[in-house]
């Protein structure tokens, strides 16, 4: 019987916020394999824990594999953390999970701090679906052609990483490409510099401006796109016809005509008095 590979969330920033699972579980693991040894040793000495690490970041993760697999297979657990967060969501470790199923190891989730989930639970945005890209790329091209594609996509929310020395220098972006977009932009979540900052990417990037402590601590970026950046005019002519929108809303969500209105009015931001002309049109089809 081999031993059992745990995929540990670990606190974002406030240390506090581990959870009682996870205590217990790197407190049984015969190994941790950390991201960042001396990032994890701060952690496992507030919560009184001693144990066996081994490294497991990007640039030896491939090398690592071999050793940690030999130790699973030889039975014993392993409980795998990234510096913050959940690993495998931009962090290492998905090579060695990968490599654990293939070899019949059982893999375990242990959830927790997530800095996407929190940023998108306070954007204050109405959403069934967003899209999660990690870091943005390094350069101006690259950015500017994922927040074109990201236009194309009709998910309504977007989240993106991004560093406190570039931060500015997106926002700009932001401005430049999708002007009408709301943001949600969180920095240092959980610690000591965290700010949120929301508004246009006009107001943001002025807020920023002003701050002598932006450049302190990562930034999660929420975008919720406007409506009409979603589909183009033919598009829009064929299959996303207000009237379609409403008859569709009606089905998904078992709701009246006049429910699907204000809804469609309120989280798409569709202009309430063309939804009802466009409810007087279905009721002339019906």
């Amino acid at each position: 019987m081999g031993g059992k590979l745990y995929v540990v969330a670990t606190p974002i920033g406030n240390l506090d916020d581990v959870t009682e699972r996870a205590k217990r579980v790197l407190s049984a693991a015969d190994i941790i394999a950390a991201e960042d040894t001396r990032v994890t040793q701060k952690l496992l000495n507030h919560l009184g824990i001693s144990c066996k690490m081994i490294s497991n970041h990007k640039y030896n993760e491939r090398r690592q594999q071999t050793i940690l697999l030999d130790e699973l297979i030889a039975g014993k657990n392993i409980a795998m953390v990234s510096d913050a967060g959940t690993p495998c969501i931009s962090d290492p470790g998905s090579i060695l999970v990968k490599a654990a199923i293939e070899c019949g190891i059982e893999v375990e989730g242990v959830c927790g701090a997530n800095a996407v989930v929190t940023a998108l639970s306070i954007s204050g945005f109405s959403f069934n679906a967003f899209s999660f890209y990690g870091f943005l790329p390094r350069t101006n091209k690259e950015i500017r052609d994922l927040f074109e594609s990201v236009l194309k996509t009709n998910i309504p929310v977007a989240v993106f990483f991004e560093s406190p020395n570039r931060i500015k220098h997106t926002v700009n972006l932001l401005k430049e490409i999708i002007a009408d977009s709301e943001l949600c932009v969180c920095n240092d979540l959980t610690k000591r510099y965290e700010k949120i900052y929301r508004g246009t990417p006009k107001d943001v990037f002025e807020e920023l401006d002003i701050n002598p402590d932006y450049d302190k601590g990562e930034y999660t970026i929420v975008v919720k796109i406007p409506y009409y950046f979603k589909a183009s005019a033919s598009q829009e002519a064929s299959i996303n016809t207000l009237e379609a929108k409403i008859v569709e809303h009606m089905i998904k969500n078992n709701c009246s005509m006049k429910q699907a209105i204000n809804e469609l009015a309120t989280m798409e931001k569709l202009p309430k008095k063309q939804l009802y002309t466009a409810s007087l049109n279905l009721k002339e089809l019906l």
